[in-house]
């Protein structure tokens, strides 16, 4: 009886360990064979595609004069697969027919590009190939692409895809198509200094490490050209997106409805109290196409110089939809509309006006926006936000310890140029950007923005940020530059920052996309005044210059003084009429053609033959009386070149203008040098003073000044540079200047009140 119950026992317990092992082994073949899931990270690139159709085509505007090519990149959809399907190669034929058009939709050319694409089996292609459409895994192919040449994109505005399936296999077709855009084929640096840090670490690492590791003239071509990706028309969302070629996937795949009106994103939309502006940078014919009552429309021309009022410019029609305006100056064109009206600009009826954009980060208290930055490094934070809407900055260290916070209001200002680009395309009204400045302390790590809204609208908010220690480097011109200087690269003050959590607002769709437009200068609301700086005991050398110096065209006119003149011939001088007072005062300076270059007489020393002589001598006369009196005698003082010049102050004026002259026309640009130094207000502030900068001025202008000396007299004037001293400095110290070469210069302080010596160093008259 015990070896039976035994036995029962034995058979049980093998039962129950069959069992075990049957079922331990079904598990293990069914988490074997189970497809791996990629979890999405926010280090991953995400890229929206789009479903090519074989009835209606994706277009695409295009600029022939800045692309240099186009690159087609298409993936295969396949069909569901099974098992056994896996085992063999699994290929799909399709092709691309592509068609470009020019301004009126008129076809140039059209080709058709085939494609063989193979399923993407392994499993890390997989991995990063794996197109997701309402959650669900779609079989991918490897991806194909071709380039369109800059010869075939002559004289087109315009490209249209279209599939053309060659194969029961496919079930369809995505499609992205990016740009090449140069930046400087030149310089490959300044494309360098122009890529957000993010992306120049992310080109670096593509391209020297591993198998992607390229040869050193690859690597210059990838850093001095753009990818543009390309959205198509109507496409909400991706307007203006940009990355650059080498993206990881999964693809979003997008889907809409081309049926639904749109406004074409390369237009200038304005009506009542929302314009629009566009500069030219060179003397110029603009023309635009019109959608609208061209009688409803205003062009306003605005001298960025401030020296000539706004004028309003005299359309021509051209065409019944087209405009034109010939010879217009360089400078700031405002578009402004009584009704709605779409225009896209031309210069010179060849060179497309590319509207300005930029993008923000929509957060609240559920997705404040993070960002890595630099200890000791300066952050500008722009915020567009509704009256009453708020916003906190907060600074944590490497261990997420918090540092430091403040707390922001926003005015909520509507902007009259400025605009959202909606979903749909529409432009929608949009507050002005309120731009504050944050130095951040030595253990800054992280920078986290959380928005409060008291609307339905997000508060908007974009960063960029710069080493306090760097150089901001300019070009300087005497109006708007439109040069390349060789071994200068331009270095701008801020460089956009792309938030550590990018992914999840492109996941959420809480990027706001903005239109950004220029609004014309105001003249400052409260009259200001200048005085020179003496520099008689650090620069002995000097002399004496007459400069023109033409006013604002704003300015209060001021009783002129008598070290002002005006050119005038002989003919002009009507002496006999002048007043005692005026008579006692009197001078007139004579500039020659021949050795002496300057002679100044007052009114007793001129006679019948002085005269005669300047007749004969052709020489140009300048007086101290009348009107229009904008020739000023002053001083000037030689700075050897890499000799440092140091001022110090006692108060801070609101700008510090130099003024800059050289005796010989040079042949490369006048650089100079000016660091200032003083106590700065530390954290917030909603103004931000550049310590360092570094000039290129060109343009040397002849006419505009010359020595009053006999033995020498040119003279050639540089473009002002104009140093602002903003409210985050408390105590401006000192300023250290120093040029590359030897020139003459007069520094001035702008000031609230006058000085009772303000104009020593203009009234030299003896």
């Amino acid at each position: 009886m015990y070896y039976a119950k035994l036995f029962f026992q034995l058979c049980v317990w093998l039962a129950l360990l069959a069992c075990l092992i049957w079922y331990g082994f079904r598990a293990y073949i069914w988490l074997s064979t189970a497809e791996p899931i990629t979890p999405n990270t926010a280090q991953e690139t995400r890229s929206n595609v789009h479903w090519l159709d074989p009835e209606k085509p994706l277009v695409y505007t295009v600029s022939a004069s800045q692309t240099l090519s186009l690159r087609v990149l298409t993936n295969a959809i396949f069909k569901q697969y099974s098992a056994l399907e896996l085992t063999s190669e699994l290929t799909t034929d399709y092709a691309i027919e592509y068609t470009l058009l020019n301004d009126s939709n008129k076809v140039i050319t059209k080709h058709t590009y085939h494609h063989t694409s193979k399923l993407a089996l392994d499993a890390e292609q997989q991995k990063v190939k794996q197109i997701i459409e309402n959650k669900t895994s779609l079989a991918v192919s490897s991806g194909q692409s071709f380039y369109i040449k800059p010869e075939q994109l002559k004289q087109a505005s315009r490209i249209a895809l279209r599939l053309i399936p060659e194969d029961q296999s496919l079930t369809g077709v995505v499609v992205r198509l990016h740009a090449k855009i140069s930046n400087s084929v030149d310089d490959k640096n300044r494309a360098w200094l122009k890529l957000p840090v993010q992306w120049r670490e992310r080109t670096i690492n593509y391209h020297t490490i591993g198998v992607n590791a390229l040869s050193e003239q690859e690597m210059n071509n990838a850093v001095t050209f753009d990818w543009l990706k390309l959205a198509p028309q109507g496409i909400p969302d991706i307007d203006f997106k940009t990355d650059t070629l080498y993206e990881t996937l999964p693809y979003h795949i997008l889907s809409y409805d081309f049926e639904s009106q749109h406004i074409a994103l390369d237009k200038f939309y304005t009506y009542p109290n929302f314009n629009a502006s566009f500069r030219i940078l060179e003397k110029s014919t603009i023309s635009a196409r019109i959608e609208g009552e061209i009688s409803n429309l205003t062009l306003t021309w605005i001298d960025l110089a401030k020296k000539l009022p706004p004028k309003i410019l005299t359309i021509e029609q051209a065409a019944p939809n087209r405009i034109r305006v010939n010879d217009v100056a360089p400078g700031l064109i405002i578009i402004s509309s009584s009704s709605v009206i779409q225009t896209r600009w031309w210069l010179n009826d060849d060179m497309p006006v590319l509207p300005l954009h930029s993008y923000y980060y929509a957060i609240d208290s559920n997705l404040p926006a993070h960002f890595k930055v630099t200890p000791n490094s300066d952050l500008s934070i722009e915020f567009r936000g509704n009256k009453g809407d708020s916003a906190n900055i907060e600074v944590f260290d490497e261990q997420q310890r918090h540092t430091v916070s403040f707390s922001i209001k926003l005015e909520g200002l509507e902007s009259t140029f400025d605009r959202a680009i909606a979903s749909d395309t529409l432009r929608l009204p949009i507050t002005e950007a309120e731009r504050f400045y944050v130095r951040l302390p030595s253990n800054a790590h992280t920078v986290s923005i959380t928005g409060h809204s008291m609307g339905e609208q997000l508060v908007g908010v974009k960063l960029q940020a710069r080493m306090r220690t760097f150089n901001y480097q300019q070009l300087l011109c005497h109006s708007i530059c439109n040069l390349t200087v060789n071994d200068f690269t331009e270095v701008g003050a801020w460089f956009s920052q792309k938030a550590h959590n990018d992914f999840e607002f492109a996941q959420q769709q809480r990027l706001m996309s903005v239109r950004i437009f220029e609004s014309p200068p105001e003249p400052p609301p409260e009259m200001s005044f200048y005085t020179g700086y003496d520099l008689s005991e650090k620069l002995p050398r000097s002399n004496v210059a007459l400069v023109q110096n033409q006013p604002n065209y704003f300015d209060l006119q001021q009783p002129y003084e008598d070290y002002q003149f005006r050119p005038v011939s002989i003919e002009d001088l009507s002496l006999d009429s002048l007043e005692p007072s005026l008579a006692a005062r009197f001078r007139l300076i004579i500039k020659s053609p021949q050795v002496p270059y300057y002679t100044e007489y007052k009114l007793s020393e001129l006679n019948n033959n002085l005269y005669d002589e300047i007749r004969a001598k052709q020489a140009v006369l300048y007086s101290n009386i009348g009107k229009q009196r904008h020739w000023h005698k002053q001083r000037l003082f030689m700075l050897k070149k890499s000799t440092p010049l140091r001022l110090v102050f006692s108060q801070r004026p609101h700008s510090i203008v130099l003024k800059t002259y050289a005796t010989t026309l040079l042949d490369e640009p006048l650089l100079i040098d000016t660091q200032l130094s003083g106590n700065i207000v530390e954290h917030l502030t909603d103004e931000y003073t550049i310590m360092k900068r570094r000039y290129a001025l060109v343009e040397q202008n002849p006419n505009d000044a010359f020595m009053l000396h006999p033995s020498r007299s040119a003279l050639y004037s540089y473009p002002a540079i104009t140093i602002p001293i903003n409210n985050d400095v408390k105590q401006l110290q000192s300023i250290t200047i120093e040029s590359e070469q030897d020139i003459w210069l007069s520094i001035f302080e702008q000031i609230d009140e006058p000085q009772l010596d303000s104009d020593w160093w203009r009234d030299e008259i003896h």
